[in-house]
Protein backbone atom coordinates (compact mmCIF):
# COMPACT_ATOMS: atom_id res chain seq x y z
CA UNK A 1 0.00 0.00 0.00
CA UNK A 2 1.54 3.27 -1.07
CA UNK A 3 2.83 5.48 1.72
CA UNK A 4 2.48 2.83 4.40
CA UNK A 5 5.27 2.55 6.97
CA UNK A 6 7.45 -0.47 6.30
CA UNK A 7 6.23 -3.51 8.16
CA UNK A 8 8.34 -5.36 10.66
CA UNK A 9 9.97 -8.23 8.83
CA UNK A 10 13.07 -10.32 9.16
CA UNK A 11 14.65 -11.37 5.91
CA UNK A 12 14.65 -15.14 5.62
CA UNK A 13 18.46 -15.11 5.62
CA UNK A 14 18.60 -13.08 8.86
CA UNK A 15 15.88 -15.22 10.36
CA UNK A 16 17.77 -18.44 9.63
CA UNK A 17 20.99 -16.96 11.00
CA UNK A 18 19.40 -15.82 14.27
CA UNK A 19 17.46 -19.05 14.66
CA UNK A 20 20.57 -21.19 14.18
CA UNK A 21 22.51 -19.09 16.68
CA UNK A 22 19.70 -19.11 19.26
CA UNK A 23 19.28 -22.87 18.98
CA UNK A 24 23.03 -23.24 19.54
CA UNK A 25 22.70 -21.40 22.85
CA UNK A 26 23.53 -17.84 21.79
CA UNK A 27 21.64 -15.68 24.30
CA UNK A 28 22.21 -12.51 22.29
CA UNK A 29 20.58 -14.06 19.22
CA UNK A 30 17.63 -15.25 21.31
CA UNK A 31 17.32 -11.80 22.86
CA UNK A 32 17.38 -10.18 19.43
CA UNK A 33 14.63 -12.45 18.11
CA UNK A 34 12.38 -11.84 21.10
CA UNK A 35 12.97 -8.10 21.02
CA UNK A 36 12.03 -7.97 17.34
CA UNK A 37 8.88 -10.00 17.97
CA UNK A 38 7.78 -8.32 21.22
CA UNK A 39 6.40 -5.13 19.63
CA UNK A 40 4.26 -6.82 16.96
CA UNK A 41 2.99 -9.40 19.46
CA UNK A 42 2.04 -6.73 21.98
CA UNK A 43 0.27 -4.57 19.38
CA UNK A 44 -1.64 -7.54 18.04
CA UNK A 45 -2.74 -8.40 21.58
CA UNK A 46 -3.66 -4.76 22.17
CA UNK A 47 -5.85 -4.69 19.10
CA UNK A 48 -7.36 -8.14 19.46
CA UNK A 49 -7.92 -8.20 23.22
CA UNK A 50 -8.91 -4.54 23.41
CA UNK A 51 -7.27 -4.02 26.82
CA UNK A 52 -3.63 -3.06 27.49
CA UNK A 53 -3.44 -5.22 30.61
CA UNK A 54 -4.64 -8.27 28.70
CA UNK A 55 -2.23 -7.44 25.88
CA UNK A 56 0.69 -7.39 28.31
CA UNK A 57 -0.40 -10.75 29.73
CA UNK A 58 -0.70 -12.22 26.26
CA UNK A 59 2.70 -10.85 25.25
CA UNK A 60 4.32 -12.40 28.33
CA UNK A 61 2.73 -15.78 27.68
CA UNK A 62 3.55 -15.70 23.97
CA UNK A 63 7.18 -14.63 24.37
CA UNK A 64 7.78 -17.31 27.00
CA UNK A 65 6.17 -19.95 24.76
CA UNK A 66 8.25 -18.86 21.77
CA UNK A 67 11.46 -18.99 23.80
CA UNK A 68 10.66 -22.47 25.14
CA UNK A 69 9.62 -23.96 21.82
CA UNK A 70 12.06 -22.27 19.47
CA UNK A 71 13.88 -25.53 18.87
CA UNK A 72 10.61 -27.10 17.66
CA UNK A 73 10.03 -24.47 14.98
CA UNK A 74 10.32 -26.32 11.66
CA UNK A 75 10.43 -23.32 9.37
CA UNK A 76 7.40 -24.30 7.25
CA UNK A 77 6.31 -20.67 7.49
CA UNK A 78 8.18 -17.51 8.43
CA UNK A 79 9.03 -16.95 12.07
CA UNK A 80 6.76 -13.90 12.20
CA UNK A 81 3.80 -15.89 10.85
CA UNK A 82 4.40 -18.53 13.53
CA UNK A 83 4.73 -15.87 16.24
CA UNK A 84 1.47 -14.15 15.27
CA UNK A 85 -0.28 -17.53 15.21
CA UNK A 86 0.92 -18.30 18.75
CA UNK A 87 -0.16 -14.82 19.87
CA UNK A 88 -3.58 -15.22 18.26
CA UNK A 89 -4.14 -18.53 20.06
CA UNK A 90 -3.09 -16.92 23.35
CA UNK A 91 -5.49 -14.02 22.74
CA UNK A 92 -8.34 -16.41 21.97
CA UNK A 93 -7.76 -18.38 25.19
CA UNK A 94 -7.53 -15.16 27.17
CA UNK A 95 -10.78 -13.82 25.74
CA UNK A 96 -12.58 -17.08 26.51
CA UNK A 97 -11.46 -16.88 30.11
CA UNK A 98 -12.70 -13.30 30.14
CA UNK A 99 -16.32 -14.41 29.72
CA UNK A 100 -16.52 -14.39 33.52
CA UNK A 101 -14.06 -12.77 35.89
CA UNK A 102 -10.75 -13.11 34.03
CA UNK A 103 -7.98 -15.11 35.61
CA UNK A 104 -5.25 -12.51 35.89
CA UNK A 105 -1.64 -13.45 35.30
CA UNK A 106 0.92 -12.27 37.80
CA UNK A 107 3.05 -9.42 36.48
CA UNK A 108 6.67 -10.35 35.88
CA UNK A 109 7.98 -7.43 37.87
CA UNK A 110 5.66 -6.46 40.69
CA UNK A 111 8.25 -4.09 42.11
CA UNK A 112 7.97 -1.65 39.21
CA UNK A 113 5.54 1.18 38.78
CA UNK A 114 1.95 0.47 37.81
CA UNK A 115 1.10 -0.71 34.32
CA UNK A 116 -0.97 2.33 33.52
CA UNK A 117 1.97 4.57 34.35
CA UNK A 118 4.15 2.61 31.92
CA UNK A 119 1.65 3.34 29.18
CA UNK A 120 1.41 7.04 29.96
CA UNK A 121 5.06 8.06 29.91
CA UNK A 122 5.33 11.19 27.75
CA UNK A 123 8.18 12.27 25.55
CA UNK A 124 9.82 15.11 27.57
CA UNK A 125 10.64 16.97 24.35
CA UNK A 126 7.08 16.98 23.02
CA UNK A 127 4.68 19.90 23.29
CA UNK A 128 2.17 19.06 26.10
CA UNK A 129 -0.86 20.04 24.01
CA UNK A 130 0.33 17.96 21.08
CA UNK A 131 1.06 15.04 23.40
CA UNK A 132 -2.46 15.29 24.84
CA UNK A 133 -4.04 15.38 21.38
CA UNK A 134 -1.96 12.39 20.29
CA UNK A 135 -2.94 10.45 23.41
CA UNK A 136 -6.62 11.25 22.89
CA UNK A 137 -6.47 10.19 19.24
CA UNK A 138 -4.70 6.97 20.21
CA UNK A 139 -7.40 6.24 22.80
CA UNK A 140 -10.09 6.94 20.18
CA UNK A 141 -8.32 4.62 17.74
CA UNK A 142 -8.14 1.85 20.32
CA UNK A 143 -11.85 2.21 21.12
CA UNK A 144 -12.69 2.18 17.41
CA UNK A 145 -10.65 -0.99 16.80
CA UNK A 146 -12.08 -2.64 19.92
CA UNK A 147 -15.61 -1.96 18.65
CA UNK A 148 -15.00 -3.95 15.46
CA UNK A 149 -16.13 -7.59 15.26
CA UNK A 150 -13.15 -9.86 16.15
CA UNK A 151 -12.88 -11.17 12.57
CA UNK A 152 -12.46 -7.63 11.21
CA UNK A 153 -10.34 -6.48 14.11
CA UNK A 154 -7.57 -9.04 13.70
CA UNK A 155 -7.36 -8.48 9.93
CA UNK A 156 -7.13 -4.71 10.40
CA UNK A 157 -4.39 -4.96 13.05
CA UNK A 158 -2.28 -7.37 11.01
CA UNK A 159 -2.71 -5.52 7.71
CA UNK A 160 -2.91 -1.83 8.61
CA UNK A 161 -1.07 -1.64 11.94
CA UNK A 162 1.64 -4.24 11.30
CA UNK A 163 1.61 -3.84 7.52
CA UNK A 164 1.72 -7.55 6.72
CA UNK A 165 0.80 -8.53 3.15
CA UNK A 166 -2.68 -9.99 2.68
CA UNK A 167 -1.24 -13.41 1.78
CA UNK A 168 0.63 -13.66 5.09
CA UNK A 169 -2.40 -12.43 7.03
CA UNK A 170 -4.38 -15.24 5.41
CA UNK A 171 -1.81 -17.83 6.55
CA UNK A 172 -1.97 -16.57 10.13
CA UNK A 173 -5.78 -16.54 10.23
CA UNK A 174 -6.40 -19.61 8.07
CA UNK A 175 -8.22 -17.58 5.41
CA UNK A 176 -8.03 -17.16 1.68
CA UNK A 177 -6.65 -13.88 0.40
CA UNK A 178 -10.06 -12.89 -0.97
CA UNK A 179 -11.70 -13.35 2.44
CA UNK A 180 -8.92 -11.32 4.09
CA UNK A 181 -9.48 -8.39 1.74
CA UNK A 182 -13.26 -8.53 2.10
CA UNK A 183 -13.00 -8.29 5.89
CA UNK A 184 -10.35 -5.61 5.59
CA UNK A 185 -12.52 -3.37 3.42
CA UNK A 186 -15.44 -3.62 5.85
CA UNK A 187 -13.15 -2.90 8.79
CA UNK A 188 -11.65 0.16 7.10
CA UNK A 189 -15.07 1.64 6.35
CA UNK A 190 -16.15 1.14 9.97
CA UNK A 191 -12.89 2.62 11.26
CA UNK A 192 -13.21 5.67 9.00
CA UNK A 193 -16.72 6.35 10.26
CA UNK A 194 -15.60 6.04 13.88
CA UNK A 195 -12.54 8.30 13.51
CA UNK A 196 -13.85 10.89 11.02
CA UNK A 197 -15.15 13.35 13.67
CA UNK A 198 -11.73 13.31 15.37
CA UNK A 199 -9.55 13.81 12.29
CA UNK A 200 -8.83 17.40 11.15
CA UNK A 201 -8.95 16.45 7.48
CA UNK A 202 -11.44 17.59 4.86
CA UNK A 203 -11.78 18.00 1.14
CA UNK A 204 -12.34 21.59 -0.09
CA UNK A 205 -15.87 22.68 0.73
CA UNK A 206 -16.82 19.60 2.76
CA UNK A 207 -16.55 18.81 6.50
CA UNK A 208 -14.35 15.87 7.48
CA UNK A 209 -17.35 13.84 8.64
CA UNK A 210 -19.40 14.42 5.50
CA UNK A 211 -21.32 11.45 4.21
CA UNK A 212 -20.69 10.28 0.69
CA UNK A 213 -24.24 11.13 -0.42
CA UNK A 214 -24.86 9.43 -3.75
CA UNK A 215 -21.58 7.50 -3.38
CA UNK A 216 -22.12 5.53 -0.14
CA UNK A 217 -19.47 2.92 -1.03
CA UNK A 218 -16.65 5.31 -1.87
CA UNK A 219 -14.60 4.40 1.22
CA UNK A 220 -14.83 0.70 0.32
CA UNK A 221 -13.85 1.44 -3.27
CA UNK A 222 -10.97 3.58 -2.02
CA UNK A 223 -9.82 0.69 0.12
CA UNK A 224 -9.78 -1.55 -2.96
CA UNK A 225 -7.85 1.15 -4.79
CA UNK A 226 -5.20 1.22 -2.02
CA UNK A 227 -4.89 -2.57 -2.24
CA UNK A 228 -4.25 -2.40 -6.01
CA UNK A 229 -7.43 -4.37 -6.73
CA UNK A 230 -8.66 -2.01 -9.44
CA UNK A 231 -7.30 -1.84 -12.97
CA UNK A 232 -5.76 1.32 -14.39
CA UNK A 233 -8.97 2.41 -16.09
CA UNK A 234 -11.05 2.07 -12.94
CA UNK A 235 -8.40 3.91 -10.92
CA UNK A 236 -8.40 6.82 -13.38
CA UNK A 237 -12.20 7.10 -13.19
CA UNK A 238 -12.09 6.97 -9.39
CA UNK A 239 -9.45 9.71 -9.19
CA UNK A 240 -11.39 11.93 -11.60
CA UNK A 241 -14.62 11.47 -9.65
CA UNK A 242 -12.99 12.17 -6.28
CA UNK A 243 -11.55 15.43 -7.63
CA UNK A 244 -15.04 16.61 -8.62
CA UNK A 245 -17.02 15.30 -5.63
CA UNK A 246 -16.36 17.13 -2.32
CA UNK A 247 -18.07 14.52 -0.15
CA UNK A 248 -16.17 11.66 -1.79
CA UNK A 249 -12.95 13.62 -1.39
CA UNK A 250 -13.70 14.00 2.32
CA UNK A 251 -14.42 10.27 2.64
CA UNK A 252 -11.17 9.36 0.92
CA UNK A 253 -9.07 11.80 2.93
CA UNK A 254 -10.51 10.66 6.25
CA UNK A 255 -9.88 7.03 5.25
CA UNK A 256 -6.26 7.87 4.47
CA UNK A 257 -5.94 9.72 7.77
CA UNK A 258 -7.50 6.83 9.68
CA UNK A 259 -5.05 4.39 8.14
CA UNK A 260 -2.20 6.77 8.90
CA UNK A 261 -3.31 6.79 12.53
CA UNK A 262 -3.20 2.99 12.50
CA UNK A 263 0.35 3.03 11.13
CA UNK A 264 1.35 5.60 13.74
CA UNK A 265 0.30 3.19 16.47
CA UNK A 266 3.40 1.15 15.63
CA UNK A 267 5.63 3.98 16.88
CA UNK A 268 4.34 3.76 20.46
CA UNK A 269 6.92 2.65 22.99
CA UNK A 270 6.54 -0.78 24.54
CA UNK A 271 5.41 -0.91 28.18
CA UNK A 272 8.12 -1.82 30.68
CA UNK A 273 6.28 -5.08 31.45
CA UNK A 274 6.63 -6.27 27.86
CA UNK A 275 10.33 -5.44 27.79
CA UNK A 276 10.71 -7.33 31.04
CA UNK A 277 8.86 -10.28 29.50
CA UNK A 278 11.67 -10.60 26.94
CA UNK A 279 14.28 -10.77 29.69
CA UNK A 280 12.17 -13.19 31.74
CA UNK A 281 11.71 -15.53 28.77
CA UNK A 282 15.47 -15.60 28.20
CA UNK A 283 16.18 -16.27 31.89
CA UNK A 284 13.70 -19.14 31.84
CA UNK A 285 15.27 -20.76 28.79
CA UNK A 286 18.79 -20.38 30.22
CA UNK A 287 17.70 -21.88 33.56
CA UNK A 288 16.19 -24.92 31.82
CA UNK A 289 19.33 -25.37 29.73
CA UNK A 290 21.51 -25.35 32.84
CA UNK A 291 19.44 -28.04 34.56
CA UNK A 292 19.82 -30.30 31.52
CA UNK A 293 23.58 -29.80 31.27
Amino acid sequence: MAGRAAAFRLTRAEERRLLAAARAGDRRALSRLLELLSGPIYRFGRGFCGDPHDAEDVAQVTLAALARTLRDFRGDSSLTTWAYTVARNACTRHRRRGAGEPARLEPLDARGSGRSAALQVADPGEDPQRALERAELRATLERAIASLPPAQREVLVLRDVEGLPAKQVGKILGLGERAVKSRLHRARVALREALAPHLPVAAPGAPAQAKAGRCPDVARVMSRYLEDELDAGACAKLEAHVRSCPSCGAACETLRAALGTCSGWRAEKLPAEVREAVREAIREVVAVARTKS
